[in-house]
């Protein structure tokens, strides 16, 4: 504020100012203050970092306790083991398994699947939020925060199909805001994936995108330029360096995209796995956003999460009084070079670039705003074709210094087996839950579904199962969706 005090914004799903904010750039803010703290650490000789490193997979000894990880040097290709007492699991999203997404090329969901096919349970994986205002691109997705509209800004289509005019030369009486037509106490900022829907009906149903295509207007030509460039400069740089228009002269070209998992690695109330040894917080595991995430609650996870995991972790770790022995990281390590000569060595006709096209125009379709069970269940036997064909790939690279084929080879098989988890877990949910929709069953089903879907990895079936765990709700109760 103009006092220096923390200022506060609306963000979907929400009717009051709760979210505090640096500009539009809050998480590259606080980013910069992790990484100072990290630094400072680091130069105080209180930790030691390793970048350019992946994540292979937990040693688990012989009574299922985590001992420590095995990880790959992404220059060398070195397959190394780092044994440890307690790890905590901070991997982020899972959008690369939808293609396309709003989430860095980074988050592919790779360590919570390899940690699920080690015995980890995934919980709620079927509940994936669309962001409804995405900047559409050829390489990934780009987030048009949703700062934008708890700034002002409006949704709107043509109220005529095929209007192909300036937008800024379309009159207001020609214009249809859906989103304040339709839900008048919350306008544009109704929950995230209330939002998708309704922009997918609108461009689906009523055949109104922009230029034959789908996407609809996100309108901030009506706010002072002073308040855009300070308020929201961050997010209109990123809109005008990759498309080219600037947002406070026009409106701006938008639809939703994969942006969310409310899913992830099952973890208690000390964000403890169900593995000894093996913490998570964050994005990769589940357990604070039910079925659909509010906006800027993503926050909760990470900053809570990690504030409870961290100590959590500590404490386990001072209670361990046993070392395990070097047998079974030498094991994991072999294991983990066995399949990287493997991969190496494989002179199939598959290229893992191709089936990851494959696989994320695959969840995209029948995995996110509007699902169907026999959709649901055919994406779930071309995963099946797909991981049956990943067995035949040819890498294009097999040299031994910073193979990044190989790399993605081994996060595509991870992705393709967490998809099934997504798609079987989707096929079972018989109800409408936030995220999580279904035409065929339309309404919220709590007597039958008001429960954790938690998966676990069958080894010698090569396929997810799955177990149910009731939701608490003796503080708060479940209440009618109305906006």
């Amino acid at each position: 504020t103009p006092e220096g005090l923390l200022d506060f914004r609306r963000f979907g799903g929400t009717l009051y100012n709760r979210t505090a904010f640096a500009g539009a750039t809050t998480g590259q803010q606080l980013l910069y203050a992790l990484d100072e703290q990290v630094r400072r650490y680091e130069s105080e000789g209180k930790i030691t970092k390793y970048e350019h490193c992946e994540f292979l997979s937990a040693v688990v000894d012989g009574n299922r306790v985590c001992r420590g990880i095995c990880a790959m040097d992404l220059r060398s290709m070195e397959v190394r083991v780092f044994p440890a007492d307690s790890i905590i699991i901070a991997t982020g999203g899972i959008g690369a398994i939808f293609g396309k997404s709003t989430n860095s090329v980074v988050c592919t969901g790779s360590a919570q699947s390899a940690l699920y096919q080690q015995g980890c349970y995934y919980a709620n994986g079927e509940f994936i939020q669309v962001h409804p205002t995405s900047i559409p691109g050829e390489d990934k997705l780009r987030l048009m925060s949703e700062s934008a509209r708890g700034e002002g800004g409006r949704v709107w289509v043509p109220k005529t199909a095929g209007d192909n005019r300036d937008p800024k030369t379309i009159p207001e009486s020609e214009r249809w805001y859906f989103l304040e037509d339709w839900y008048p106490k919350y306008g544009n900022l109704v929950p995230r994936d209330v939002a998708t829907r309704a922009i997918h009906k609108v461009v689906y149903e009523h055949q109104l995108g922009i230029d034959g295509k789908p996407m609809v207007y996100l309108d901030l030509t009506h706010i002072d330029r002073k308040v855009l460039d300070r308020k929201l400069e961050g997010i209109l740089e990123i809109y005008q360096k990759f498309v080219g228009d600037d947002p406070r002269d026009t409106p701006m070209k938008i639809f939703p995209g994969m942006h969310y998992t409310m899913g992830g690695l099952w973890v208690d109330l000390s964000q403890a796995t169900n593995i000894p040894g093996i913490y998570a917080a964050g994005e990769c595991e589940y357990q604070y956003h039910g079925a659909n995430r509010l906006g800027a609650n993503s926050l909760v996870s990470c900053i809570f999460g990690g504030f409870v995991a961290g100590p959590a972790a500590v404490q386990y770790a001072r209670n361990q009084k046993s070392m395990a022995s070097n047998g079974y990281f030498d094991a994991e390590r072999k294991r983990q070079q066995e399949l990287n000569a493997r991969m190496m060595k494989s002179e199939g006709k598959e290229n893992p670039f191709l089936l990851w096209r494959e696989l994320g125009e695959l969840m995209t379709r029948n995995c996110t705003v509007i699902r169907y069970n026999k959709n649901l269940q055919a994406a779930d036997s071309k995963l099946c074709e797909l991981l049956e064909r990943f067995q035949n790939i040819n890498l294009s690279d097999r040299s031994q210094w910073a193979n990044t084929t190989i790399v993605f080879a081994r996060q595509l098989y991870n992705m393709l087996q967490l998809a099934r988890v997504i798609a079987q877990g989707a096929a079972i949910r018989d109800e409408s839950r936030g995220a999580h929709y279904k035409p065929d069953f339309p309404d919220r089903d709590d007597k039958n579904w008001l429960k954790t879907t938690k998966a676990y990895f069958a080894a010698d079936a090569d396929e997810p199962r799955f177990e149910f765990e009731p939701v608490d709700i003796s503080l708060i109760p479940p209440r009618p969706r109305k906006y």
